[in-house]
């Protein structure tokens, strides 16, 4: 039998993979271009691994890592975009 911990440990794994799988930032150019897709590519894993990291540093950020992480996994995207010289839509 499973024990609490477990569940929410699968849980939690489970809301931090697909949180952000599949975002696609507000950025300003041709999305299907092969370029944009490797930078967004890169910008994903490096981002979900630096709040990953981030949040198993404490017991209180990894409890709340479910809700808090895929909004900043997806801040760090945009960001991530940016510093490769991307420009986000103002819409956003």
């Amino acid at each position: 039998m499973l024990t609490l911990r477990t569940c929410f440990l699968i849980a939690a794994l489970l809301l931090g993979l697909t949180g952000c799988a599949t975002y696609d930032p507000p950025i300003q150019g041709d999305h299907a271009s092969e370029r944009y897709k490797a930078d967004l590519e890169k910008c994903r894993a490096s981002s979900t691994e630096t709040v990953r990291l981030k949040d198993a540093a404490t017991l209180q950020s990894w409890i709340v890592s479910p809700f808090t992480g895929p909004p900043a996994v997806r801040a760090a995207i945009r960001s991530c975009m940016v510093g490769k010289g991307y420009v986000l839509d103002k819409a956003d």
